[in-house]
């Protein structure tokens, strides 16, 4: 995998969080329109959103300098995010990435009447920059119109799409606390895995990967004597690290969710700490990787296992759903 399919795989893999987080944080609730009205801004990734959304761009943003300032980064990529995902759901397609194509960002791939993500690549970055140069309002919709034209027939979707593999955080399922918290950390999750590993023997052969979780559980028995050792100032790089490599690892290979602890009780272990989250069923199952780290010390295997625990809870889930569905 090289570094562009790695920031793709990134890009889609946080798609949840960061667009959750742009909804909530970046968004208003209501918007003062050119009349003086004030309407209630949607958020529901409809096409009746993309006007207002586009008007919201403008407000904000008097020329294409202003919005390609790295100030504006975090706004921008969240503003990409909804903006594809409105046009997935509205004609159908993919989320894609070349180097040739949307100006290093990904893109759609729409569909069309010749089949799935058959047309014409929508470079969201252009499209973003062309309606603040433009300022016309009208842009982000035209866009959508002309790639229902090419679907032909109604101009429905013909499948249902989306890049989210999982719930996105909104003020119904999650808090502003949370989303503000994960909107940071979030985006010091992989480079802080990446400064960490450097850290490590034999950098290179660390991965996303159950080996790397049994090594590094046998590498915290060996390194601290107990609990106190963990939290003296000169191990917070070590640790800061550790949890968000355990984090990620099951995340990946389990296909969780970060999630924060705002608003739980003191004596929750999830409280003020970031965790992975688990669908399974019906029912949340939660990790905290810093609970992991500290049972390491009285089992080198507790991290390894704990994945093991939740991959078999997975396989029950498929096998249920297969015998259900015959």
């Amino acid at each position: 995998m090289n570094e562009l399919q790695r920031e793709f795989s990134a890009f889609i893999n946080n798609m949840d969080v960061r667009l959750g987080a742009f909804v909530l944080a970046d968004l208003p609730e209501t918007f003062e329109k050119e009349d003086g009205e004030t309407v209630k801004f949607p958020k529901d990734f409809g096409p009746q959103s993309l006007p207002m959304l586009e008007l919201l761009v403008l407000s904000k943003f008097p020329n294409t300098e202003e919005i390609l300032k790295p100030e504006h980064r975090r706004f921008f990529e969240g503003l990409i995010r909804y903006l594809g995902e409105t046009y997935l759901r509205a004609i159908g397609g993919v989320w894609d990435h070349d180097e040739s194509t949307g100006n290093g960002m990904p893109f759609i791939r729409p569909d069309n009447a010749d089949g799935p993500a058959a047309g014409e690549p929508i470079p969201l970055v252009g499209i973003v920059l062309a309606a603040v140069d433009q300022r016309s309002a009208e842009v982000f919709t035209a866009v959508l119109e002309k790639a229902r034209e090419l679907l032909g027939g109604d101009g429905q979707p013909r499948r249902k799409c989306t890049g989210l593999s999982l719930g996105v955080l909104n003020a119904e399922n999650s808090s502003e606390e949370e989303v503000e918290f994960l909107s940071r950390f979030i985006g010091t999750v992989e480079p802080g895995i990446a400064a960490w590993t450097q850290e490590q023997a034999d950098p290179s052969s660390w991965g996303f990967d159950r080996e790397s979780l049994a090594r590094l559980g046998k590498q915290v028995a060996v390194r601290y004597d107990g609990p106190d050792d963990m939290i003296a100032e000169d191990e917070t790089p070590f640790t800061a690290g550790a949890m968000r490599f355990i984090g990620e690892t099951v995340r990946r290979i389990a296909f969780g969710q970060w999630r924060y602890g705002a608003g739980l009780e003191a004596d929750d272990p999830r409280s003020k700490q970031p965790f992975i989250r688990f669908v399974i069923g019906e029912q949340n199952l939660d990790l905290v990787p810093w609970r992991l780290i500290q049972a390491a010390l009285e089992n080198d295997d507790a991290i390894a296992s704990a994945l093991d625990a939740v991959i078999e809870m997975r396989e029950q889930e498929a096998a249920e759903a297969a015998e259900s569905s015959d």
